[in-house]
């Protein structure tokens, strides 16, 4: 029998050693039915045409003029969100590090907060602000006696505004740890040579931080492309798709013949940018050599921008945190204890009763449960899978265990490419009963479970991974060295030790399930409505006062569950 310990080759697995060999087994096991099995399918239907297989598919989506459109709209929102999401949260970053602006160490707290925000939970706030009957608009009508509104929300515009403030909390907490770690004394140079701040910043701080600032772009650059959300809620209204809605539209017209298989054309096409993002992003990772960083440089000193430096740049964060973050979320508190939307918000127009409600509707409460299962469950079953492969790649290594590279690839990919590839992927393999079992997971709440494993696996795998690097490994080789397996080496030195970061982890994944929209709005079914659809729904029917209010319990729940991961891991995100 050929064993996948290939320590040994042509020897048996020894009864100490078989247990870690069996939970590698049953990882790959998990992975292969989570990852490799559904994008086998989509390939493959990709290319499936009432002839056979060919390019059909392929040769349609660059025909059809609907697509065409979609491709340029994404062009017009992603580069504009992109660039001006790293401009702003790079420029944040150092405002709030390197310069003597009043209040730093607030500012920085409170600039972090839309990283917290389910942006198209942002998005349906704004909605409440801009939107034709929303807060500014009214009041612009009845200040100027206009008829129609000032401001579009529902436009190209209005998506790269909320993609913007929501999405620039990627570039700045990414760059502001590597910010605080620049070695002073190389700014502290150029100023003594007479550089103003300003020209500190541009020649020397930017320079230095060209791969975090690479990095951060391509991560949000990666973002936004994903995004279905903010574009589903603010492009629904005029009918503007971008390439992620698109590929919606099209699975959800039965009436198209062999729609699937051209969402699956136009699918890997989306996909191949979200990939070439990834693999800029890991090579931008391993080139650390511009960056002039050390743990142990001098205490930064901040430049000293004189007290009108001081307090313009003041008055600018106070403008960036009330636009991003207090005006669209007073704009929800108030809606959601709105009696009568469209009246002033005062005595006479208050009550509790939209919250009232939410526990009154079925499928409401039904959504809560439901979110509340598949966030844990996916949790849980995501933190010990990315436990075995994150301990192998690091512990064990390509010697000891088959296929290690691959279950990393299958752990990476599924987050880098927008979750209605990852969903139609879902539908595609799981529309018919599985092989051997007869067992049919669509229409079920289990599909819901394996897509959310494969899209999130991730982002345990990233935060367990760079715990364990930071454990010596000479702690496990001396129990080993006293006789203990690899199993009971593991178990009573690194489990113990690595508790804080699996806490952190499980959390981490239930925060972004709890709010998920892109998969769930592809792969629910009635009975297993989720908060994210729940949502999605009430907004798309127009029910403003119970959209807020679900609103304001979701905003409260993750950053709740957010600074539950910052205690558990003892992380700041750099604050």
């Amino acid at each position: 029998m050929r064993h996948f310990s290939l320590k040994n080759r042509g020897e048996g697995v020894r009864p100490g050693e078989a247990a870690p060999t069996l939970i590698w087994i049953a990882t790959a096991a998990v992975l292969a039915f989570a990852v490799i099995y559904p994008s086998a399918v989509l390939i493959l239907n990709s290319f499936k045409t009432p002839e056979g297989l060919g390019l059909g598919n392929y040769l349609a989506v660059f025909r059809d003029k609907g697509i065409a459109g979609s491709v340029l709209n994404t062009v017009k929102v992603v580069l504009p969100s992109t660039l001006f999401s790293t401009v702003l949260g790079v420029f944040l970053a150092w405002a709030v590090t390197r310069t003597d602006v009043p209040g730093r160490g607030l500012w920085r707290s409170l600039l972090a907060i839309p990283y917290l925000i389910p942006p198209f939970i942002g998005a349906i706030s704004w909605t409440f602000l801009l939107g034709p009957v929303g807060v500014f608009n009214e009041f612009w009508k009845t200040l100027t006696g206009a008829a129609e509104p000032l401001v579009d929300i529902y436009s190209l515009g209005g998506m790269v505004f909320v993609l913007s403030i929501y999405r620039y909390a990627v570039p700045y907490v990414v760059v502001l740890p590597a910010m605080k770690k620049v070695n002073a004394s190389v700014e502290e140079a150029a100023r003594v040579s007479g550089a103003s701040p300003w020209r500190t910043l541009r020649d020397v701080t930017l320079p230095l931080l060209t791969p975090s600032i690479l990095g951060a772009t391509l991560l949000v650059f990666m973002f936004i492309l994903a995004d279905f959300g903010v574009s589903a809620v603010l492009g629904a209204p005029n009918q503007i798709r971008l390439m992620t809605t698109q590929i919606y539209a099209i699975i959800n017209r039965p009436d198209l013949p062999g729609n699937l298989q051209l969402a699956s054309a136009y699918s890997l096409l989306l996909a191949l940018f979200g990939l070439v993002g990834l693999a800029l992003y890991n090579r931008v990772l391993a080139t650390q050599k511009y960056v002039v960083v050390g743990g142990k440089s001098a205490p930064v000193q901040p430049s000293h921008l004189g007290t009108a430096g001081r307090w313009g740049l003041c008055a600018f964060l106070a403008a960036v945190f009330s636009v991003t973050t207090l005006a669209p979320i007073l704009a929800t508190f108030t809606t959601a204890f709105t009696k009568t939307f469209g009246l002033p918000f005062g005595p006479g127009n208050i009550t509790l009763r939209n919250f009232s409600r939410l526990l009154s509707i079925r499928n409401i409460r039904r959504a809560f449960v439901n979110s509340a299962f598949l966030s844990a469950a996916s949790a849980l079953i995501i933190t010990v899978v990315a436990l075995a492969v994150a301990y192998v790649a690091i512990r064990g290594g390509l010697r000891k265990f088959w296929g290690v590279r691959l279950m990393q690839t299958m752990v990476t990919v599924p987050y880098a490419v927008p979750g209605t590839i990852i969903a139609l992927a879902m539908i595609l393999a799981f529309a018919q009963p599985l092989p051997v079992t007869g067992l049919r997971l669509y229409g079920t709440i289990w599909i819901l479970l394996v897509a959310y494993v494969a899209r999130f696996m991730n982002l345990g795998y990233n935060n367990i991974s760079g715990a364990i690097a930071q454990i010596d490994a000479s702690l496990e080789e001396a129990s080993r060295c006293a006789g203990a397996s690899h199993l009971k080496a593991f178990s009573s030195i690194m489990l113990p030790l690595l508790k804080p970061s699996l806490y952190s982890s499980f959390f981490l994944v239930v925060a972004p399930t709890l709010s998920e929209i892109t998969l769930s709005s592809l792969l629910w079914s009635v009975g297993n409505e989720t908060i994210g659809t729940v949502v999605f729904s009430t907004q798309e029917e127009g029910k403003i006062l119970i959209t807020a209010a679900l609103a304001v319990v979701l905003i409260t729940v993750v950053v709740v569950i957010n600074y539950l991961v910052r205690w558990f891991s003892g992380d700041d995100m750099g604050i």
